[in-house]
């Protein structure tokens, strides 16, 4: 905080850099920069008086913005769980209070919505990438999503998907794999492995293995 508040704004001037920003002066002394939505939401002008508690309201309202378009690029480029976000906005050294807040107002408006995202992550992981319920959960929970809305997305993966044929499916595009693996036992639970380690349950792969052991012997 400038020394010298309480002070009248002097002067305005447009930031060279950044057309949007301005600079508040008192005089020659630089007093602090603010957007053009600060300019307008707090009416400052020249003449103006700049007080201790005026320029903490100003700051802050200039981190809420901050925040928010952080947050809105983020979003730009992809979904995100509230979680997540809330982390990756953290590491630029917001206040946390703020962050929440700001959080909670665009979950309030729909940007943010961790039931519909835990959904499609679940749909794309198991559909794209081929992953059982077990590495989508894991994920799900590391992102920091509400138990509640992980069982549901992994209830609709298994309603919407067979678990089964997607383990055969994925053995096949490896068979010359697995056929280099001569003792039957060994190759068994080399394929039990795999698919343990894409996230599938030990009932869905054993529920697979008949049809397993079809395409490899064909």
């Amino acid at each position: 905080m400038p020394e010298i508040l309480p002070s009248l704004i002097t002067k305005i001037t447009v930031q060279k850099k950044n057309k949007n920003r301005f600079s508040l002066f008192h005089d020659e002394h630089f007093l602090l920069g603010v957007s053009s939505k600060t300019l307008t939401d707090f009416s400052l002008q020249e003449g103006v008086e700049l007080t201790p508690f005026l320029f903490n309201e100003i700051k802050r309202s200039e981190e809420v913005q901050a925040v928010r378009e952080s947050c809105l690029r983020y979003l730009g480029r992809r979904d995100h769980a509230s979680f997540e976000l809330r982390k990756k906005v953290s590491k630029k050294g917001f206040d946390k209070k703020i962050i929440n807040s700001v959080i909670d107002e665009l979950q309030e408006k729909g940007f943010i919505n961790d039931e519909q995202f835990a959904e499609a992550f679940a749909l794309e992981k198991a559909e794209m990438n081929k992953w059982g319920p077990q590495k989508i959960k894991s994920a799900l929970f590391k992102k920091g999503i509400d138990k509640r809305f992980i069982e549901n997305a992994l209830k609709n993966v298994r309603e919407n998907l067979q678990q089964d044929q997607i383990c055969v499916d994925l053995v096949f595009k490896r068979k010359s794999h697995f056929l280099r693996e001569k003792d039957t036992f060994k190759r068994k639970q080399k394929i039990f492995r795999y698919l343990a380690g894409r996230g599938f349950t030990s009932s869905v792969i054993k529920q697979s293995m008949p049809q397993i052991a079809e395409i490899l012997d064909a």
